[in-house]
């Protein structure tokens, strides 16, 4: 919704193309002028570059066998976090042989550029346009000009801040990070986001 609002033309992909079609017309009823088109995921993957993955955990490696030749050598956007939810607490599912989703994205994708972001972001603040942004996005990936790209097209939203976290094994941290904010939001009501103070430029 933000990057369509910001001008940036997008596809959505969904195993249904029905319901890409549906999701890329909510969006373009919102924002008047957006160019959005839906797809199927293979014919989405194919076309993006970056390639945003905002799924369920779940089905994320049957989608990643599927997609796997369309992603090669590609910057791939990880926003999916593993949340498990028991007597009212959020904590994180336990991935098979890595520390975090984004970790075993790039050893299933090795051809692609694997950048984690938009994790610690609250979606309902995201897609209400109405609603002023001022919070810091948190991005981390392994190959530096991939991690630039993602900053830019982060910055693309007004009031939506890239900040740089380093190599992709940071991306176990915004995780968990993402459900202490979501036990946080849910006990004391709201959309708590990330700001990070007292930083330098650099």
């Amino acid at each position: 919704m933000r990057w369509a609002a910001a001008g940036e033309p997008l596809v959505i992909g969904s195993r249904s193309a029905e319901r890409a079609e549906a999701a890329a017309a909510s969006i373009r009823a919102a924002v008047p002028g957006a160019t959005v088109s839906g797809a199927p995921n293979d014919q989405a993957a194919a076309a993006g570059d970056p390639v945003v993955l905002c799924v369920p955990f779940e089905g994320l490696a049957e989608l990643i066998t599927a997609l796997r030749p369309a992603l090669a050598g590609k910057v791939v956007v990880d926003a999916i976090v593993p949340l498990a939810f028991a007597k009212r607490f959020c904590g994180l599912e336990t991935i098979a042989g890595a520390a975090s989703v984004s970790e075993w994205l790039q050893t299933a994708l090795p051809d692609a550029r694997v950048v984690s972001a938009f994790k610690n972001l609250p979606a309902g603040a995201l897609q209400d346009l109405a609603q002023t942004l001022s919070t810091d996005a948190l991005l981390c990936g392994d190959d530096k000009e991939a991690r630039d790209r993602v900053a830019a097209l982060t910055a693309r939203i007004p009031g939506l801040h890239p900040l740089d976290a380093g190599d992709l094994r940071n991306a176990r941290y915004l995780e968990a990070l993402t459900a202490l904010l979501v036990n946080l939001n849910r006990r004391h009501g709201g959309h708590g986001a990330m700001r990070v103070e007292g930083l330098g430029k650099h």
